[in-house]
């Protein structure tokens, strides 16, 4: 406009259009044209000031503006089109409903919505930030990488926890989004910032917030105890809405887009297809320190290390002393033989929680388990799979009434009776095609009628000489042979003469047993 401007006043001191022409290169049709609104206004008339740009566009305006508006075929459904709009279909929805009574394109319904109903524009507010205030976390896919660990490929994701206010990330390669490796990746971050910002912003991931949710989100009961531990807030981003933590997001979008195409390349170049997840990690690591960590942000001048250096590392929060023990939370249901299953173990519960659901906290060395919020047993965690690990107050006053259901059960009790007794209820089990729980509940029953010390005997008498039967041991008590030296030999009172037996010297070499059996 002010090359416009400039050149009425040329033509208001008499300068010809091709000298104008010559001297500014405006085309000599511009300078007709605007010398015919000239004329129209009086702005060529030296006592009339020049006109604005304001003036000169609206003048403009009114010219190219065509007198006659010409119709268009959708102007019929114009209604209609502008009451979709209002409900904010989408293009694709209008032109389906459009097509039943006029047949176009999707592209011509998308011009003359754009053309006849603009959307007004929304403006965006910059997020102002402050040191060490909140830290954003997520996950990302990155693809298909070998885990040399266990010699297969292995679907491979990004962690990514990044300060908002200088941009620095902490990335970590992970194979999987579970609670423990969700809360391992948080605590990576904290060593690797040396310090802990005011408020983590997660997903609303189930390692983070158990159900989602725009006014209280129900957060996990172990995250809770890490941001405890570590003095941080949980901020959860809001259900659907990235954009609560968009710095994160891009970054991930930034490391699949700028790191992860030149390190499959890499990769390539070494003979490898399916990139090395060993190889990723070291990668990852020097890339961020030496390209994402020093890129010059755009719009600030300064790198996400110069500013977190300078500005935020000094407004963590510390560390610790030590590293926080990851804490599991699960609920379990109190089984009939008054124990629960816990990630392939198995814990005593007090038997009057039979049949109730309880709730389990574990750490790397202890199980607690609880009731109405109240904790009723603690335990050592399980040292190997399957484990049962109990405490003997936790059994029930008639032990054999709950005990005497399952080869398993009659085991634990046998066990807590003396070793000896559990070895003789192993072989009577041991003993194929027979379910032998009648004869294990009877030499169990023998606790109870001769004490259990007595029992232990009889026992150990039975495994020395080789007969853990149920009818050995119940021989040795009738007869009272446990009193007995195991080496004193034992008088034999029953019958010694049988039909068919041999006389005492028939196998001796020196008879002739030719004579003995003519005589017989």
């Amino acid at each position: 406009m002010v090359e416009k401007v400039d050149v009425i006043r040329r033509l208001r001191l008499k300068q010809s259009i091709r000298s104008i022409h010559r001297e500014t290169g405006v085309h000599r049709t511009i300078i007709r044209e605007l010398r015919n609104i000239a004329l129209t206004k009086g702005w060529l008339q030296n006592n009339t000031p020049l006109p604005s740009e304001c003036e000169l566009h609206e003048a403009l305006a009114q010219l190219h503006t065509p007198s006659v508006q010409h119709s268009h075929p959708l102007d019929t459904w114009k209604e209609e089109i502008n009451r979709w709009v209002e409900a904010r279909y989408s293009y694709v929805v209008i032109h389906q409903l459009v097509l039943q009574h006029y047949q176009c394109s999707e592209a011509t319904v998308r011009r003359y919505i754009q053309r006849h109903f603009p959307s007004d524009p929304q403006g965006v507010m910059v997020r102002s930030t402050i040191p060490g205030e909140a830290m954003e976390v997520d996950f990302g896919f990155l693809g298909i990488t070998y885990d040399p660990s266990e010699r297969r490929n292995r679907k491979t994701y990004l962690f990514s926890g990044r300060l908002r206010h200088s941009r620095i990330a902490y990335r970590e390669r992970v194979f999987d989004q579970t609670q423990q490796t969700f809360f391992e990746a948080h605590i990576h971050a904290f060593e690797y910032f040396g310090g802990v910002a005011h408020k983590v912003v997660p997903d609303n991931l189930k390692a983070a917030v158990v159900k989602a949710s725009f006014e209280d989100p129900v957060v996990n009961r172990a995250y809770q105890d890490l941001a405890c531990y570590y003095g941080f807030l949980i901020s959860p981003c809001l259900p659907y809405s990235p954009r609560h933590k968009g710095g994160v997001e891009n970054d991930i979008k930034y490391v699949k887009n700028n790191f992860w195409p030149l390190f499959k390349e890499q990769q390539r170049q070494k003979g490898r297809e399916i990139p090395d997840a060993e190889d990723l990690n070291t990668a990852l690591e020097q890339w961020t320190r030496t390209v994402s960590e020093s890129r010059i942000i755009k719009g600030v001048g300064r790198s996400p290390r110069e500013i977190f250096q300078r500005e935020e590392q000094q407004a963590l929060h510390p560390l610790p002393p030590s590293r926080w023990d990851p804490v599991i939370w699960a609920q379990a249901k109190v089984q009939e033989n008054w124990r629960i299953q816990f990630q392939k173990a198995f814990y005593s519960v007090p038997y009057r929680y039979i049949g109730k659901s309880v709730l389990v906290m574990a750490n790397t060395k202890s199980v607690h388990i609880f009731f109405d919020f109240k904790q009723i047993t603690t335990h050592r965690r399980a040292t190997r799979p399957w484990e049962y690990v109990r405490k003997p107050e936790h059994a029930p006053p008639k032990p054999e009434e709950y005990m005497s259901a399952t080869r398993e059960s009659l085991l634990i009790w046998a066990a807590a009776l003396e070793p000896s007794v559990a070895l003789v209820a192993r072989a009577i089990f041991s003993k194929k095609g027979v379910d032998a729980l009648r004869p294990v509940r009877a030499l169990l029953a023998f606790e109870k009628r001769y004490g259990r010390s007595r029992l232990n005997r009889v026992c150990e008498r039975a495994l020395l000489y080789d007969t853990p039967e149920y009818q050995t041991v119940k021989s040795i008590l009738k007869n009272s042979l446990d009193t007995l030296s195991p080496h004193t030999p034992i008088e034999y009172s029953g019958q010694r003469q049988f039909r068919f037996a041999r006389e005492t010297r028939y196998f001796d070499p020196d008879i002739s047993h030719t004579k003995e059996l003519s005589h017989g």
